[in-house]
């Protein structure tokens, strides 16, 4: 193509871009190994498409409490009571009913993890806070009674800092991408 010194640059140039291949042609699959290969990604794209719309995806939240100890007897044992801070437009998506984590550091420097279900949420008045400050406050303080699964002793953990993880629902993925979030 370049050897012929008496040929112009532009006739060159022109042959050239003749030879190059065409880009716009569809992929050949000749071999068995690009044949297994094409099949793999196709069944992956599949199994995808199949989970987005049957799969599901447990939407959770996470807020930072106390764990107060025991609360009042009921029908299904003694609620944890715990103290939390969280933001007030999370307040409404919580109702009793829906399953609850807490998750506590022992003495012994251990993470336990109690499990049960949500048994009712209150708002606790912020102490020695004037009422005008408390609609303007980021997260406010709530009083979450979480019914433990099992009979535990809450006594020695009363006082530690936990973290409270809340179930708010289970959506298929292609829900979830569809949900707008203010």
């Amino acid at each position: 193509m370049f050897n012929n010194p008496f040929d112009s640059f532009h006739d060159t140039v022109a042959q050239a871009k003749a030879e190059r291949e065409q880009l716009d042609r569809l992929l050949t699959v000749s071999t068995p190994r690009e044949r297994l290969l094409v099949g793999a990604i196709a069944l992956l794209l599949l199994v995808l498409a199949a989970w987005l719309v049957f799969g599901n995806v447990a939407r959770t939240l996470a807020v930072d409490g106390v764990l107060v100890g025991p609360g009042a007897s009921g029908e299904a044992g003694p609620p944890a009571r715990t103290l939390i801070w969280a933001p007030p437009d999370i307040v409404p998506q919580v109702r009793a009913g829906m399953p609850a984590a807490i998750e506590v550091v022992g003495a012994d420097a251990q993470t336990a993890v109690l499990e049960g279900t949500v048994a009712g949420i209150s708002a606790v008045p912020p102490s020695g806070a004037p009422g005008a400050f408390e609609s303007v406050a980021p997260v406010s303080g709530y009083r979450l009674d979480i019914t433990l699964d099992g009979s535990l002793d809450l006594a020695p953990l009363a006082g530690r800092e936990c973290r409270v993880v809340l179930e708010l629902e289970r959506q298929s993925p292609v829900a979830l991408f569809g949900a707008r979030r203010p």
